[in-house]
Parts: structure tokens; C-alpha cells; sequence
């Protein structure tokens, strides 16, 4: 029987390595590889080659691409900072209006979803009538600036359903009114690839520094890149507290950003370089987290935290801040891990002492139910309820 494809174009255009990335490759291979019959031809938007470091693997996962060409040096061209970052958000909305309006035009797929840098097709959408169905992911807690709530508005009858990653999120475009209830749906991102997981936690660390690092100490590992939003800083200082009380633990922070230089001087000052190790972002971070004792994320907002559900598949303890938005939501009432509120030393502190004292009994319980609750981040569950908004 020759089934007629649905056509899902998914438009993602990123300035910085984010776990949006991993979330749209792994959402669009879902698509392909689950549906029965193969009811879904996926293509992602390479707006100005932003896609090129990635195109191997989406050729192995049967996923194209639409090449817009649109201004190449955006690739090449640091856009680390607040003022870059929006210069480059212009460049990629005027650079791209023309050839986006047209392929819309002419390939008229049924389904376009847009993610990250969304003003584009929403502006589009808006004023121009196409045949394509409008999904809008948000992710992590957006701040409901007034230009973003005014180009959400316009847009809003044109969208046909709005993927948040938690209920805590819908819950604040809810409160904000910008959306009808019934359009928003709650998706967990696809995180978890159970099958590469268990192969990849069992490759070796062959780095001879880290392998001195892990040498019998009890072992804090925190895990996403050194910008403001990780509060690593926080971290440190609350860190070199615990290392004067308890002299088995050190820090392991992997993560590249511009607040490199500013936490090795700072992890200097305090006089625990020896306590604590900063290291790149990792392929495979699998292998660090199992050698790892305690999870730990501090930061100020947050998505779904994809290492905090690394983690939990994984059966390691977790202490998390309880910023904005899906960590209450994942770890509940401390039945998962330990949550603190957020920005607060003394209670960081008290939430990592009973975390470290816990019977082992306690900590079983709460391993298992976290473990349990990570499968709601797979690439299966995450089609399930894709596909039936997509049907």
C-alpha cells in the first residue's frame, strides 16, 4: 500500500551549542523511526549552515535539510553576549525573509515547527496565508518581554498548538494570556536513548587528569555551559564551605562559556583548585556522570535540565535549585532528589548535608523513583503525543 508522507519541516536556528539541538534531532528521528507505516518525511532548516557540524549524523538518521543560504558569516562570527546575540537574531530574520517566504510557498509541507529564534516564520505566518500547520515549541522559562508577547499575540491564530516541556511553563503562558488553553500541549523533551546510554556509560576516562581527579573521592558533578544561567559561581563558593566540613568530596564542572576565566580565577582566590576540576564540554558525558557520587545544578532558570535526567537514569543522587521551570515539577516534593530555593547558601548547604547523611534505604527510594520518572523523556514517549498532535 503506498501511503501518502506528511511533510514536517522543523526550523531551529541556534547561535550557541544548546540542548535544543539534541531535542530536535532526537523529536525528528522519532518521527521516522517509530511511525508505522513511515508516515513522516522530516526536514530541518539550515538557515545560514548553523546545521553543516551536524549533517552526518541527520543523514544516518534518514532527516533532511532545506538550505536557505542565508548570510554565512553569521556561522563563523562570535556571538557570545546580549548585544551579539540580538545583532545576529536581525541578520537571520532579514537575511532569510525572502527565501523562507518562498520555499513556504512553493513546498507547502504540513507541518513547520519552530523552535529557539521564532520571529521569522511567526511574523510570517501572521501576515501571509500558507497551507502549512504552525507549531510553536517554547522551551526553558522565557521572559514575556513586550516585544515577544506582542509578535505571540499576532501570531496566535495562525498557530495551531504551542509544545511546552512542562506543565509548570504552560502554566506561565497560561497566567500571561497569550495563548488559548486548548492549543497548549505538554510534550517532555526526547532526551533519553536508553540503548546508547548503557553503552556509552561504560566507555573508560582516559584523560590522565581526570582519572587523578576521581581518585576515591566522593565526587560532585555539575554539568552545562559556564554563562550566568548556571550560577557557578554560587556553586563555587558554597562548595569551598562543604570541602572545609567534609574533606572526601570534590567538584567536577564540564562546560565551555564565556565564564571560564572568571571561575578559575575565583576557584584560585578561594584556594581549592585542588577540590576542584573545570573541564570542557564532553561527547560523551555518560561516563563522567556514572563516576560520579551527587548531581548537582545550581542554576538561576532552567528547561528540563537534560543532565539532571542523565542523571537520574543513571541512579545518581540529585540536588537541584528550584528555579523556573520542570525541576519541581520532576524531583515533586523531594520524593526524586533534593531541592533548594534558589540563590539561597544556607539552604543549599542543609539540602547537600542531608542528601550526604541520608540512610541508604532513603536514598534507594529516592534513585528508583527518579529512574522511574526519566523514561518519561524518551524517544518513544515523546512520539506518542507528537504524532497525535500531528494526526
Amino acid at each position: 500500500m503506498i501511503v501518502d508522507k506528511k511533510n514536517v519541516y522543523v526550523w531551529c536556528p541556534f547561535t550557541s551549542r544548546v540542548g535544543t539541538i539534541k531535542n530536535v534531532i532526537n523529536s525528528s528521528f522519532s518521527l521516522i523511526k517509530f511511525s508505522k507505516p513511515k508516515l513522516f518525511k522530516v526536514s530541518i532548516i539550515n538557515v545560514f549552515g548553523e546545521w553543516d557540524d551536524y549533517l552526518e549524523e541527520l543523514r544516518f538518521k534518514n532527516i533532511n535539510t532545506q538550505n536557505l543560504n542565508s548570510v554565512k558569516f553569521i556561522k563563523s562570527w562570535s556571538k557570545e553576549g546580549f548585544l551579539k546575540s540580538r545583532i545576529s537574531s536581525l541578520l537571520i530574520f532579514f537575511s532569510s525573509f525572502f527565501s523562507f517566504f518562498s520555499i513556504f510557498k512553493k513546498k507547502k509541507p504540513d507541518y513547520l515547527i519552530v523552535h529557539l529564534i521564532t520571529s521569522l516564520p511567526l511574523i510570517l505566518f501572521s501576515i501571509f496565508s500558507f497551507k502549512t500547520k504552525l507549531i510553536l515549541h517554547i522551551a526553558g522559562h522565557p521572559k514575556i518581554t513586550p516585544i515577544r508577547k506582542f509578535i505571540w499575540k499576532i501570531a496566535s491564530s495562525k498557530i495551531t498548538k504551542i509544545i511546552c516541556p512542562s506543565y509548570e511553563l504552560r502554566e506561565h503562558l497560561l497566567q500571561n494570556k497569550i495563548f488559548n488553553r486548548h492549543k497548549i500541549v505538554v510534550i517532555q523533551d526526547p532526551h533519553l536513548l536508553i540503548k546508547r546510554i548503557n553503552k556509552l556509560q561504560k566507555e573508560e576516562v582516559k584523560e590522565e587528569t581526570l582519572n587523578e581527579f576521581f581518585d576515591g573521592k566522593k565526587i560532585l558533578i555539575s554539568v552545562g555551559r559556564l554563562t550566568k544561567q548556571k550560577n557557578y559561581p554560587f556553586l563555587i563558593n558554597n562548595f569551598k564551605k562543604l570541602a572545609s566540613e567534609y574533606n572526601d568530596i570534590k567538584l567536577l564542572i564540564i562546560g565551555d562559556g564565556e565564564m571560564k576565566i572568571a571561575l578559575e580565577k575565583l576557584i584560585n582566590k578561594l584556594g581549592i583548585k585542588n577540590k576542584i576540576k573545570l573541564t570542557d564540554r564532553k561527547q560523551n558525558i555518560y561516563k563522567y556522570l556514572k563516576r560520579s557520587n551527587y548531581y548537582i545544578s545550581t542554576s538561576i532558570w532552567e528547561g528540563s535540565s537534560l543532565a539532571m535526567i542523565d542523571a537520574a537514569y543513571l541512579g545518581i543522587p540529585i540536588l537541584c535549585s528550584n528555579c523556573p521551570s520542570g525541576r519541581k515539577e520532576f524531583i515533586g516534593n523531594n520524593e526524586k532528589g533534593f531541592l533548594y530555593n534558589e540563590g539561597d547558601d544556607s539552604d543549599f548547604l542543609n539540602n547537600f548535608i542531608r542528601m550526604y547523611n541520608m540512610d541508604s534505604i532513603s536514598i534507594k527510594k529516592k534513585l528508583i523513583n527518579a529512574k522511574n520518572a526519566s523514561r518519561n523523556f524518551t524517544l518513544f514517549k515523546n512520539y506518542l503525543k507528537l504524532e497525535n498532535i500531528l494526526n
